[in-house]
């Protein structure tokens, strides 16, 4: 074994083996190239024009979410197993006193050990764990195993020994696939064997289900569980829910997030999502499991989040966590770069609460905390009441619309009647208005509608919580402006997520509904054109991680049409035989079934 250093940072590495040789594999000069000229802010833009898959999992900043919400003692020595290009090892350097890593592939060591060569508590192994084993401590307070295959039959050896290298009351954080996740029932390939329902059918290498995972973690010594769920999946977690809090209806919207490969579409996954929830079988069905673990006492004791949301698509001065405990809400920045954002959040509360304060709208309350390093956060009232979302989705399924058409005129309502104590003003251009919503072509209609001094344009359905005395109170503000924004403008934006969620409903189509609402088709346009603006202001120009599944050109073939065209042309063959029809039935068939 050789070591080497690179910055403060000590690599180990096997004898006979160059780590600063020139990586020969297009993906690791790519990532090599990203890591010697960038600055780990820009590698957001190079990921998505590089529109390399390797790329994007080894340097996407959003793979750390899945561990950067838990807390760790600032003296925590902590070990992390599969460190890949370190982007897990950046949120560990930040949280704990000491980081050694474990990684094969010696290009990503160097890799690594490049991005973080400042770092003055970063050990680098280059080579297998069984190798590097006889090196590592045996006093780890915290074990890290969130990009190690946990595969039945092969797992069960490793955890024995990283429990000999956990503090007796150290913690294990680990991820896994499930085999029972939804996305392989839908038609995702499943990742180790690239087939499809490999693990659903006992084929091949399989990852565990909840209760193979319990009963894994128990046979090697970690009594003490507490299982989270990160979704879409592990790698790129935007929600971690927890048993203490588990996704409602509706919640579970993105769900085409095949980076890595092709997939069919069996069938619509957010409509079974919700059947799987109004069933109470969530965890079961959960694409991932992370989960928290000690040999005993209790794996979540120093954890009070029990819902973690990653805002994190998003230029950095606007990407926010949103956590969940027992007791609050806190809104925090991911960056340093959002600082002033979170305190944009709580002056827009004081503000929209003195607006609004003759109406039924309620914002809920909103005061600064300091964390242990000083960042200041928003904390908020925890709430229990339903979503106005979630109302109008029961009276939307239960054919109710005179219900869904009450509460959007109420809502309508309060946004054109906040101004009547002065707060109404007309439209007037300015240059706020146009570094958030661009110079708009339509600007002529703009100046006959009506603003408000102070608007949140930001309140949509989901937005909106009903309390048992019939309250609205509104628990996200953080997109409000201190210029003048046509109400219509808020108003547009709620129909227009409305309708994205109900999309075959006649009664909700966009053009009823502007209808209803007394916008004509210029105002809308206009406003099409400022919600188009706003969202590149949000991401500050760049492309968000979503679009990658079309930037890597991932195609998902839907059986359900395909199974209509296979029925259709085998009905036109029984006119056309003799015409080469069978040909293209064949086509159909063979992209059906493979055969």
């Amino acid at each position: 074994m050789q070591k080497t250093k690179i910055g403060n940072v000590l690599l180990y590495y096997p004898d006979h083996t160059n780590p600063d040789e020139p990586a020969v594999n297009p993906d690791e000069r790519q990532l090599q190239e990203i890591v010697q000229l960038y600055e780990e802010d820009g590698y957001h833009s190079q990921i998505t024009s590089r529109r390399n898959w390797t790329v994007m999992y080894e340097l996407a900043e959003s793979r750390a979410n899945l561990i950067e919400w838990i807390r760790l003692k600032k003296q925590a020595k902590v070990l992390e197993l599969g460190a890949g290009c370190g982007t897990v090892t950046s949120a560990l350097l930040k949280k704990s006193a000491s980081v050694t890593c474990q990684e094969e592939n010696i290009r990503y060591c160097n890799i690594n050990a490049h991005r973080h060569k400042q770092a003055r508590s970063l050990t680098i192994y280059a080579m297998p764990f069984d190798s590097c084993e006889p090196q590592l401590e045996d006093d780890y307070d915290v074990i890290v195993t969130v990009a190690v295959p946990i595969l039945e039959g092969q797992a069960e050896k490793l955890l024995h020994h990283l429990r000999r290298h956990l503090k007796q009351d150290g913690l294990l954080v680990l991820a896994a696939k499930n085999k029972f996740g939804l996305k392989y029932w839908a038609g995702n390939k499943e990742m180790y064997t690239h087939t499809y329902f490999a693990g659903l059918e006992n084929n091949g290498v399989r990852p565990y289900s909840k209760t193979g995972l319990k009963n894994l973690l128990h046979r090697t010594g970690f009594a003490s569980q507490d299982f989270y769920y990160p979704y879409p999946d592990e790698r790129f977690a935007l929600d971690i829910y927890s048993d203490r809090y588990l996704p409602k209806k509706g919640d579970l919207n993105y769900n085409i997030a095949n980076y890595e490969d092709d997939r069919i579409l069996l069938f619509d996954e957010q409509k079974v999502f919700d059947s799987i929830i109004e069933e109470g079988q969530f965890p079961f069905f959960a694409n991932a499991f992370l989960c928290l673990a000690k040999a005993a006492g209790n794996a979540c004791q120093e954890q009070d989040t029990i819902y973690a949301r990653y805002a994190s698509d998003r230029s950095r001065a606007y990407a926010l966590c949103t956590e969940i405990t027992k007791q609050n809400v806190c809104k925090r920045a991911v960056y340093p770069q959002g600082a002033a954002h979170v305190r944009h959040i709580l002056h827009a509360c004081e503000k929209l609460s003195s607006q609004y304060a003759h109406t039924q709208l309620k914002f809920n309350r909103c005061s600064a905390a300091t964390d242990a390093d000083g960042a200041v956060y928003a904390e908020f009232e925890l709430l229990h009441a339903k979503a106005l979302q979630e109302q109008i989705s029961q009276a939307v399924s239960a054919g109710q619309m005179h219900t869904v058409f009450e509460i959007l005129d109420k809502m309508m309502q309060i946004i054109r009647s906040e101004g009547r104590d002065g707060g109404n003003i007309p439209f007037e251009m300015t240059q706020a208005f146009r570094s958030v919503f661009g110079s708009i072509p339509q600007e002529d209609v703009l100046r006959h509608t009506i603003c408000s001094e102070i608007s949140d344009i930001d309140l949509i359905l989901a937005n909106i919580l009903v309390g048992e005395d019939g309250t609205w109170h509104v628990i996200d503000y953080e997109w409000t402006f201190f210029f003048p924004i046509p109400q219509n403008f808020i108003i547009y934006r709620t129909l227009f997520f409305l309708n994205h969620e109900n999309p075959q409903r006649e009664e909700l189509s966009m053009e009823h509904l502007l209808q209803r609402a007394g916008i004509s088709s210029e105002e809308a346009e206009a406003y099409a054109a400022m919600e188009v603006a706003f969202q590149q202001y949000v991401t500050g120009g760049l492309v968000p991680y979503r679009e990658m599944v079309n930037l890597l050109e991932r195609r998902f073939l839907n059986v359900v049409e395909l199974k209509a065209d296979y029925d259709r042309i085998a009905a036109q063959n029984e006119l056309l035989k003799g015409q080469g029809i069978w040909k293209m039935v064949r086509k159909v068939k063979k992209k059906l079934t493979g055969n």
